[in-house]
């Protein structure tokens, strides 16, 4: 039996293929939902983070102070760290948010965000910005590129990448430099 006959590279490619697909399927499905995730944010939000959005009619002309007793006091579930005014309006931090006061008509506005923390984690990895994390990303990316070579000679003949495989093929190749 003759080492490197196509039906042993075959064979080969098969089994290569086949284990690194099962050994790589959970990175696989993590980059594919993340990805999902990031070509569908909403206004650019970051989608790893929910923002609630929150007005309150106060009274007009609230002292820094005045404001911070009331947060106190009533705004409990939003941590507030500081208030700074700024022109005729006050800038409100808080714990993961901030907004404004108008004084001249007692609007209070603020925004808070909170992580969803399986699509943070996920986008962590999709980003490659997780500590540790570049050496298994681009293990990942060999074995993609093994996947994509490998997937090209699995199947023989018309159906393969003498027939068919090579008009798609350059279609796959084409269509991103058509959106370029």
């Amino acid at each position: 039996m003759k080492l490197w006959s196509k039906k042993n590279i075959r064979k080969w490619l098969r089994l290569t293929h086949r284990d690194l697909g099962y050994f790589f399927v959970g990175i696989t499905l993590i980059y594919a939902i993340s990805g999902i995730i990031l070509n569908h944010k909403k206004k650019g939000e970051d989608p790893a983070y929910k923002t609630e959005y929150i007005n309150h009619q106060l009274a007009s002309s609230l002292k820094p102070d005045q404001l911070r007793a009331y947060w106190n006091e009533n705004l409990t579930d939003y941590p507030l760290n500081r208030i700074i005014p700024e022109g005729h309006a006050y800038n409100v931090y808080l714990k993961g948010g901030l907004g404004t006061y108008d004084p001249t008509n007692g609007e209070l506005k603020f925004e808070v965000y909170q992580k969803k923390q399986w699509v943070y984690f996920m986008n962590k990895l999709h980003y490659n910005s997780k500590r540790g994390w570049t050496l298994m990303a681009d293990i990942f990316a060999v074995a993609m590129l093994i996947f994509a070579l490998s997937g090209m000679f699995i199947v023989p003949g018309k159906k393969g990448i003498k027939g068919r495989g090579k008009w798609l093929i350059a279609v796959g190749i084409i269509l991103p430099f058509l959106f370029f």
